[in-house]
């Protein structure tokens, strides 16, 4: 019987291993799912050499996004049997938000779904969002933020009647509402994955 073809997709995308969150210049950089039977494998490229993982060794994975403090930043984090984990970015290597990796991000995904929906069902969580003590913790801050930069200028509106207080309102405003729709996003809940869910792709 013949070995299966193996053919392998490989992604310009940065990666962070373990959850580490502090660097200077993120090394990781580089995704590849293969395709060989039951050999099929997801690998990515670390300051150390190439590490990889099976397709059956996938455990869960949890969409997500997090800020880099201007713009949203997709995160696609891959967990496996025995507790490591990997998660791809659309960041660049300082960890910001680089839009030119946006759509390669989005083709991994789309692509790593395709494969892991054909699992038995039940074998891999499909997850999004934060947990619900994180997001707990997100909402209390959006709401003491709206209060603060919009709360507080609608009532000097009231007050004052001048309505150069309406630049501030606007501004704080602008500022409350990209941290609300990232709350929203990560509203924890499961997907199917089949269907990953756009909002965490953009």
């Amino acid at each position: 019987m013949n070995a299966p073809v193996s053919a392998s997709t490989s992604y310009d995308l940065y990666v962070v291993i373990d959850g580490q969150r502090f660097f200077w210049r993120n090394p990781n950089c580089g995704m590849t799912l293969t395709d060989a039977g039951r050999e099929s494998r997801l690998s990515w490229r670390t300051a150390a050499g190439e590490d990889s993982r099976l397709w059956t060794d996938i455990v869960a994975v949890t969409m997500a996004s997090a800020t880099d403090g201007k713009n949203a930043v997709n995160q696609c984090r891959i967990q496996f049997r025995d507790g490591r984990a990997v998660t791809a970015t659309d960041a660049g290597a300082a960890g910001t938000l680089d839009e030119s990796r946006t759509p390669a991000y989005r083709d991994f995904v789309r692509a790593l779904h395709l494969r892991l929906a054909q699992a038995p069902p039940g074998t891999i969580r499909f997850n999004a969002g934060v947990s619900e003590g994180r997001y707990t913790a997100m909402l209390v801050i959006g709401v003491i933020a709206a209060l603060f930069f919009v709360g507080t200028p609608l009532v000097l509106l009231f007050i004052v009647r001048d309505w150069h207080v309406l630049f501030v309102l606007a501004a704080g405003a602008g500022f409350v509402w990209p941290f609300w729709r990232i709350v929203e996003n990560n509203r924890p809940r499961s997907y199917d994955p089949r269907n990953p869910p756009p909002e965490l792709m953009d």
